[in-house]
């Protein structure tokens, strides 16, 4: 009894201890992220506690409980931790590639501050310079307007001399009275020899005009003399009338009264007053030039001003704060779509937790149905089996083992390492859905990789570094004259020294790299999950023999109802072996007649494809390419017909499909209900 007693003590202890065990396990794994560390420890001593006093006081727990490791390693753990990936999936790459995505947002929110902030340094080094330079030219562009008036008074005389006409209406009117006493045509002559024509130029007109004007002015000095001369003769001929008698005066005083008397153009000759053979022709053009030099030199000379607006700086402030607040905006925005992604990845991980809980409900349903449905998962040839097997030999009654070929495919030697066709294309199967998930996740992790990338490419080739130095700058200007004089002022300010200090862009982006437990993680899983493929026909073993250590009776009961209905179907073979062979040759003629067979010589070839070759008809087992001596073809020439050596002892060495009996079966006895239903 004392003994008893110890041994419920220690299988409560370690029944308490395992589900102490289950639970923490659950929380550390599955609930430690999803709760602060106070409340989770509190949960997680609930939870333990509460899963080791349910171990301790029923067995079906502790049977659960012990279930939930082969289901963690079977079909419903496989697809959890399929699960689980996923959500490392979402916590690594793609949440690295919201993060690096947040940096991205950081530097275009700097840039755009950085930007301001370089326009400010440009205006102290380029543009101040210049506005100073601009403030500092309003004695120069004084002094060139003095200078320009001061053109403008030299040139003035000139003008006057040129185009003035009061003078020469007057020297007009002096010459026409002269010519009136002497009765000459000066005047009529000088104005048809200046006559301006409509197609004259400027220059021309200039010249003509001057050149009318100083032969006037050359006429009024003899017009001159004629007045002089005539008035003289008459003094003359006054006093030679007086002294002398009438009669002699008429004769020798006339001659002093005569318009040859006073005619001194004539006398002089008519060239002598050609204004043409003493001005130069080229007084036009030189005038004209003048004229068009002035004018451009005179455009407003009084107009010139220099005028600087000093800048707001309330609306420099503005436009820093212009700046931050959209950078602050497209953080803002940013932040909200990003909250959305860590929710997500909240409800990703809770919703994990609960489909962790899977396990034990698929533990659960098995042990229900371990204990209600007898044919459930009962395939097993466990050693209980063999102890009935060698029962029967002592008895000489009839046994089962070895099983058929038929049988082995259908039943699991618990003691068999052998795959079995339905587990190596049932392994087959997932592994391919097992890489296109690894695909899948590897398409992720490499975009993740490349954005990563191309950040620290930009962050390596963008750095801006400037090291601290000294900017001089020295213009010498020589010359004393006006022009001399307003350039230097112009670049006066700017001969400048600099200082430059050291200066880093520190706008560049800081790529994260997604930590490398991910990577682990992820194909960590992956690899975890192949393995248990490749295990599984092992582990799914597992769930039987917990049940039947809780449950000997029971696992007793299943034993015997298998054994004997392996017995009962051994006793209905021949039936058996007929609606397999029923099905098999309905089948081929149904897909048709090979190519292989039709054409044996040309497509002989085809042969080295397992897809090509017959199988056998009873088991299904495919031809092996090389011919053993194994198998058997049937005798019939329009027979194709196989059978492999096992099965061709089966039926006695005769050919089901030829078989005229086999036609008698109708559709529904050629059915198969040997087959057990998959759990």
């Amino acid at each position: 009894m004392v003994v008893k007693g110890i041994v419920k003590c220690l299988r409560a202890c370690v029944a308490f201890v395992g589900g102490f065990g289950l639970g923490q396990l659950y929380y550390n794994f599955m609930l430690s992220g999803l709760m602060p560390y106070d409340v989770g420890r509190v949960v997680s001593m609930v939870l333990s506690v509460t899963l080791g006093l349910l171990n301790v006081a029923a067995i079906q727990i502790r049977c659960i409980s012990l279930l939930t490791i082969p289901m963690y390693l079977g079909k419903d753990g496989r697809r959890v931790l399929k699960g689980l990936i996923l959500t490392y999936v979402v916590a690594g790459p793609i949440m690295n590639m919201s993060l690096n995505a947040r940096e991205v947002v950081r530097v275009f929110a700097c840039s755009n501050e950085l930007a301001h902030n370089l326009s400010g340094v440009r205006d102290t080094l380029i543009a101040r310079p210049l506005r100073q330079t601009v403030e500092g030219m309003e004695d120069e562009i004084r002094q060139a307007a003095e200078t320009l008036n001061y053109f403008q008074d030299v040139t003035a005389p000139i003008e006057s001399e040129i185009e003035a006409t009061t003078e020469l209406h007057q020297s007009v009117e002096l010459t026409r009275t002269a010519d009136d006493l002497i009765q000459g045509n000066r005047s009529a002559h000088i104005e048809f020899k200046y006559q301006i024509l409509p197609k004259d130029q400027r220059t021309e007109v200039y010249q003509k005009e001057y050149l009318k004007k100083t032969e006037y002015r050359c006429n009024n000095v003899l017009s001159a003399a004629v007045s002089r001369t005539q008035e003289r003769m008459s003094q003359t001929w006054q006093r030679c009338a007086e002294k002398l008698p009438w009669h002699v005066a008429s004769v020798f005083c006339a001659p002093l009264m005569t318009r040859a008397a006073c005619d001194v153009p004539s006398a002089l000759g008519a060239g002598i007053c050609d204004s043409r053979t003493q001005i130069s022709a080229g007084l036009g053009v030189g005038y004209a030039a003048l004229k068009e030099a002035k004018a451009e030199l005179m455009k407003g000379p009084d107009e010139i001003s220099v005028r600087y607006q000093e800048p707001n700086e309330n609306d420099a402030y503005a436009d820093v704060q212009a700046a931050k607040e959209t950078g602050d905006r497209v953080k803002q925005a940013f932040e909200e779509k990003f909250s959305i992604i860590q929710n997500a990845l909240v409800v990703v991980n809770v919703c994990q937790a609960i489909l962790f809980l899977r396990i034990a409900v698929a533990a659960q349903a098995y042990h229900d149905l371990f204990l209600t449905n007898i044919e459930f998962d009962n395939v097993y040839i466990t050693d209980l089996f063999r102890k009935i097997e060698r029962r029967r030999l002592m008895r000489s009654q009839y046994t089962l083992l070895p099983l058929k070929k038929m049988e082995r495919s259908r039943y699991v030697d618990v003691y068999s390492l052998a795959y079995s066709t339905a587990d190596r294309q049932r392994l087959l199967t997932q592994m391919l859905k097992v890489l296109l998930e690894v695909v899948t996740a590897t398409t992720f992790v490499m975009l993740d990789r490349l954005f990563y990338e191309a950040l620290d490419v930009v962050s390596q080739h963008a750095r801006v570094e400037a090291e601290s130095g000294t900017r001089d700058l020295e213009i010498e200007v020589e010359g004393t004259g006006i022009v001399a004089n307003t350039i230097r002022a112009m670049i006066s300010h700017l001969r400048t020294s600099h200082e430059q200090g050291t200066a880093t862009n520190t706008c560049l982006p800081h790529p994260r790299i997604m930590p490398a437990i991910f990577y682990l993680r992820i194909y960590g899983g992956y690899l975890w999950v192949m393995l248990l493929l490749c295990v599984n026909p092992y582990t799914s073993r597992l769930r039987r023999l917990i049940c039947s250590y809780f449950y000997p009776r029971r696992e007793k009961q299943r034993v015997l109802h298998l054994y004997n209905d392996i017995l009962k179907k051994r006793v209905r073979l021949d039936a058996t072996l007929r609606r397999k062979a029923v099905q098999a040759i309905r089948a081929h003629y149904l897909s048709g007649e090979s190519l292989l067979l039709r054409f044996p010589n040309i497509l002989g070839w085809l042969r080295l494809l397992p897809a090509a070759r017959m199988a056998c008809l009873i088991c299904g087992e495919i031809e092996p390419r090389n011919a053993e001596s194994g198998w058997k073809a049937c005798d019939m020439p329009n027979c194709p017909f196989l059978y492999c050596g096992e099965c061709w002892l089966e039926v006695r060495g005769r050919c089901l499909a030829c078989d005229p009996n086999l036609a008698e079966l109708s559709d529904q006895d050629s059915l198969s209900d040997d087959e057990l239903p998959v759990y």
